[in-house]
């Protein structure tokens, strides 16, 4: 094959990217489905029923003011007085965005909301939501940490809980935990040795070290302003925690409806590790990729459970929040005329 059939068949792709991830998607969901037995995710619908429904509407309404509220705080303490009503809108456009689009390109489009409505600089935007991210990040791996060192002490073992991996849950708890507290040091030298960092990642990216460190340089510059705002940043690493814990509660409260009273910490391990791989930009919202993250993870605690079985809960899960993110969104959408044709330069400036 030429150098010239080579070139047109890689802009045909980057031309097609979009329609091919989305027909993938689909053909993955489609399969999903069926592998789960289609009647019966039908029929742990109708178990859930209307007063699930309430539940998880309610539960999610609250993590999603929890929200705002977190992200009014973080501008707050860069001296910028947004509003509490953008953050609120520009949290629903960026959630619809990410459920309809690979990776994080809704983050990108919650900057440019902020920006236009509140007249504030990009730069400030971006530090912004920097803080936001990183902090959210570090807050996931210290409460996925202490999960599991709290795990590990309980000794699971000894409450029936086995592995299919074997009868020694401890060993893989404690790796679980050294691996995580590896990371969380790594973001520490990340933040603090930002330079000894980005010196090692040119060597395998040249493209990755230059996003990593125009998003370093704006978390880092953000931070310095929160020195006369001590107790603002307290407050948002504190409404961090419950944030994010309702939000895990969701898939807690679906399994529970459904009759599986597993151990709760465990499920909210498995819809943190299913967050986190909703980050790969592989297909639009971590469909196919999230519910079996998650339902793999629960699997390796509960062999006996059939693994379509935990799978279904995950994608009911999925889909309710899908749901309730598909009208969120969308008023946030309407109430800013946010024009999703610009997605097309937000991906372009993400990538």
């Amino acid at each position: 094959m030429t150098e010239a059939n080579k070139n047109k068949i890689i802009s045909w792709l980057k031309k097609k990217k979009r329609l091919l991830i989305g027909i993938g998607t689909i053909v993955l969901i489609i399969f999903m489905f069926l592998f789960v037995d289609f009647f019966s995710l039908i029929l742990k619908i109708a178990t859930i029923g209307l007063w699930g429904l309430l539940l998880l509407v309610a539960t999610y309404t609250i993590a999603f003011i929890l929200r705002a509220y977190k992200l009014k705080l973080v501008f707050k303490g860069l001296n910028q007085d947004i509003n509490y009503s953008t953050a609120f809108f520009s949290i629903g456009i960026c959630f619809i965005i990410n459920d309809l689009t690979p990776g994080k390109v809704g983050d990108i489009a919650k900057i440019f909301v902020i920006k236009d409505q509140e007249n504030v600089k990009l730069s400030e935007s971006v530090s912004g939501i920097a803080v936001e991210r990183m902090l959210d990040l570090i807050l996931l791996f210290c409460i996925s940490c202490c999960a599991l060192i709290y795990l590990y002490f309980n000794n699971l073992s000894e409450t029936g809980i086995t592995t299919i991996l074997g009868q020694n849950i401890q060993i893989y708890l404690a790796m679980g935990a050294i691996l995580i507290l590896s990371v969380l040091i790594f973001l520490i030298i990340l933040i603090y040795k930002t330079e000894l960092i980005l010196n090692v990642v040119r060597k395998i990216s040249i493209k990755l070290a230059e996003l990593l460190s125009r998003f370093l340089i704006n978390f880092n510059e953000s931070i310095k302003k929160f020195k006369d705002n001590k107790k603002t940043f307290i407050y948002i690493v504190l409404l961090g925690f419950p944030t994010w814990c309702i939000d895990a509660l969701i898939v807690v409260i679906f399994f529970y409806l459904l009759g599986y009273q597993l151990n709760v910490i465990l499920l909210v391990l498995a819809i943190i590790l299913s967050f986190f791989s909703k980050t790969i930009p592989i297909t639009p919202g971590g469909w196919g990729i999230s519910e079996n993250v998650g339902a793999l993870f629960i699997f390796l605690f509960y062999p006996e459970i059939p693994f379509v079985e935990i799978l279904s809960i995950f994608i009911i899960d999925h889909l309710f929040r899908s749901f309730y993110i598909f009208f969120y969104g969308g008023y946030s959408i309407f109430h800013y005329n946010f024009n999703l044709k610009e997605m097309e330069k937000l991906e372009n400036i993400n990538n």
